[in-house]
């Protein structure tokens, strides 16, 4: 049992490791998206947007693709090889970018590829990661556990960004291509050390006559996930579908916060990059607080019913700076959308934790990673060229009005949550 006195970090050490090979591994891949935007837009001046828009797509469709057989890889391969490996694949992919960039063999054509080979990595890796946190904490943990590791993607996408954008002026793109390749092994290091518990099952005593069952992590053992598949599951419980449906949607409207933000700066604030970083620096820091306060709002079984109070406040935040243009007003804005984000966020994985059966959990989280990363590319490319035919104080409007119309999506969902959750406890009991 762990130390209730302790951090819970600390009191969880094969988590934390975990959580630190996670924030390694995610930071370097910010950075590396970072210094390849960069280059593509300094070689591809005139048609850097679509370069750019490619770039996005080849580095989503890996998950949108390939998400059936991520799944299924991900529920029979241990998880300690999922991770390591995927890292160590990534290394050497970035190992390959960094010498291209060196020697200026490398071109527009290789950085698509590229970005969509370290995103096939990614794909198997992070459904990987959120498969094996109830094999690492205790269920009264695991809320708590899904907010640290929300919390390891916002640090890396902010740290990331900022560091990288720092660091191309003082290393250059190739040595700092180079750089992240090395965190990635210093990840696949890290994540070596993990020891995964044996599965409740085998704890059979030898007394009771009975064959013990075999690891969590061993192929006997996992044989039996093929014969459940995510389909049934889809057929038993729609709702679980509909609402990874809902939460494409919250990130299709959400995510475009980052390309309205420079916009407003511009066009409506007429600031400059400091106040572009500043009101970024403050959706992330709303982020970070809704992440880790969400074990301190009670859900009490209603956690879709919260998921849509949520996003009203954040729907309602961005209606704001549609109607007042001042930094301020949206900075405070930012800040109260993105910890209701976070609180939404945490509430909902911990929810499929919870509910989904542990056999398909990895295609579970590989369909739920398909839908969210298709959302991200087409959500920048409607919102950015809705910014070009409407002030960025509309554009917000226009992304209000789709947040509470998912909002209302969730509150209608809300009413078949106890049955869901019946489910569960029957499953646990059996």
């Amino acid at each position: 049992m762990p130390d209730s006195k302790r951090s819970f970090l600390f009191a969880h050490r094969q988590f934390f490791r975990l959580w630190l090979g996670q924030v390694t591994s995610q930071a370097g891949t910010r950075v590396y998206q970072i210094a390849i935007v960069w280059w593509i837009l300094m070689i591809s001046s005139e048609n850097s947007g679509f370069s750019l828009g490619v770039f996005m797509v080849a580095g989503a469709l890996p998950s949108l693709l390939l998400y059936k057989i991520i799944g299924r890889v991900v529920d029979r391969m241990p998880a300690k090889v999922m991770l390591v490996s995927c890292d160590l694949a990534s290394a050497a992919l970035m190992g390959y970018v960094a010498w291209s960039l060196h020697t200026e063999t490398f071109t527009l054509g290789q950085a698509y590829l590229f970005g969509l080979l370290i995103a096939v990595a990614e794909g198997f890796f992070n459904p990987a990661i959120t498969k094996c946190l109830p094999e690492l904490v205790a269920e009264d943990y695991l809320e708590q556990a899904v907010a640290y590791q929300a919390s390891s993607q916002y640090l890396a996408s902010f740290g990331g960004s900022v560091l990288g954008a720092m660091l191309i002026a003082w290393l250059g793109i190739p040595l700092l291509v180079l750089l992240n390749a090395i965190t990635y092994v210093f990840s696949a290091i890290i994540e070596m050390t993990l020891v995964f518990p044996v599965a409740k099952t085998a704890e059979v005593t030898v007394n009771s006559g009975e064959q013990p069952a075999e690891a969590s992590e061993s192929p006997d053992a996992v044989e039996g996930a093929e014969n459940v598949d995510t389909s049934k599951l889809w057929q038993k419980f729609p709702l679980l579908k509909k609402l990874l449906v809902g939460f494409g949607l919250v990130n299709f409207f959400a995510t475009p916060t980052l390309v309205i933000v420079p916009l407003y700066v511009q066009k409506s604030l007429h600031g400059n990059a400091t106040v572009m970083g500043l009101l970024e620096a403050a959706l992330w820091i709303g982020i970070l607080l809704g992440t880790f306060a969400a074990a301190l709002v009670r859900s009490r079984g209603r956690t879709i019913r919260l998921g849509s109070l949520s996003m009203v406040i954040y729907g309602g935040s961005m209606i704001v700076p549609g109607l007042l243009i001042n930094a301020w007003t949206f900075g405070l804005a930012l800040m109260l959308a993105g910890a209701s984000l976070g609180i939404t966020n945490v509430k909902f994985v911990t929810l499929f934790q919870r509910v989904v059966p542990g056999p398909v959990k990895g295609r579970f989280f590989a369909t739920m990673q398909a839908i969210i990363g298709f959302s991200f590319p087409v959500a920048y490319m409607v919102f950015g060229y809705l910014g070009d035919l409407m002030s960025p104080s509309r554009v917000c409007l226009v992304q209000a009005t789709g947040i509470l119309l998912v909002a209302m999506w969730f509150y209608h969902l809300s009413a078949e949550e106890a049955t869901l959750i019946r489910y569960a406890e029957a499953s646990d009991q059996a």
